[in-house]
């Protein structure tokens, strides 16, 4: 399945008409393809990425298709760079309803020899990064009618996979994270959840697979082919809209059954973000 294969809006546009979506690292993969499906379901969109040329070219790619889209530089891996993101998304839009954090650091190693330097910023990008995000976007989420936050984990925080470096066990924190902060925001009106992608065609995927990987990969999945970001960007849509109102503190695994097959699967390559 493709972008081109299903309408993008989906879901009935009074779900997120009007409600406002901060996305770090919209620039490109899952995060890109997350702010579209945003936009076309009536919502408007920050596009936040460290590439902010990348981030550019997304949310022009919105405002071409009729949407509402501005974007920002945004450094997940500093706290200051989210602060910025999350005030110029308030002063743009007028109000913040929904943060979607795609961001991720992904570096293959074997961890007898992973640096220092590459556990530490998986940690600092794919754990801290979310949690400033949260802290930041908390005092703007608890005035919105709707407000939630949407992370993204991954199938290699749940499994382990061979040079998993630090993704997957930082990615297994996010998820711990991700409950810990819905049972504990959820007093204030604020759901948390997370998606856990399988393997995704994406850049990311791409820059750390090699095409024999993905094709092994594409084999062990029961659907018998990689997904599509725009399939994982429906889930996240559904967790961020009013829809999912009674949802938080959960996680969710959009994977063509890849989970359940792992026993079995070989595994190789990692990132999908």
């Amino acid at each position: 399945m493709s972008e081109t294969t299903r309408p993008a809006d989906w879901m009935r546009r009074s779900q997120i008409e009007g409600l406002v979506a901060l996305v770090v690292g919209g620039g490109s993969g899952i995060g890109a393809a997350s702010a579209t499906s945003y936009a076309a379901n009536g919502g408007a969109v920050m596009v936040a990425d460290l590439d902010g040329d990348h981030a550019r070219e997304v949310a022009q790619g919105i405002q071409a298709s009729g949407g509402k889209a501005s974007f920002v530089h945004a450094d997940a891996g500093s706290r200051e760079s989210l602060a910025r993101a999350v005030d110029a998304t308030v002063a743009e839009h007028g109000r913040l309803d929904t943060v979607i954090c795609t961001a991720a650091y992904v570096r293959p190693a074997p961890l007898e020899s992973i640096t220092a330097e590459n556990w530490q910023t998986s940690f600092r990008v794919n754990v801290e990064g979310a949690l400033h995000l949260g802290q930041l976007a908390l005092p703007h989420l608890r005035q919105s009618p709707a407000a939630s936050i949407v992370l993204i984990g991954s199938l290699g925080g749940v499994f382990g996979r061979p040079n998993g470096g630090g993704y997957g066990p930082s990615k297994a924190a996010l998820i711990a994270l991700t409950y810990q902060m819905g049972m504990e925001w959820a007093q204030y009106g604020v759901r948390v959840n997370a998606v856990n992608p399988g393997t995704i065609d994406t850049p990311m995927s791409r820059a750390n697979s090699t095409p024999e990987d993905r094709a092994s990969r594409a084999a062990a999945i029961p659907a018998r082919r990689l997904g599509d970001p725009a399939e994982v960007a429906d889930a996240v849509v559904f967790l961020a809209s009013p829809a999912a109102s009674y949802i938080t503190a959960q996680t969710l695994n959009v994977d063509g059954g890849h989970s359940q097959s792992l026993l079995f699967a070989p595994l190789g390559g990692v990132g999908s973000q």
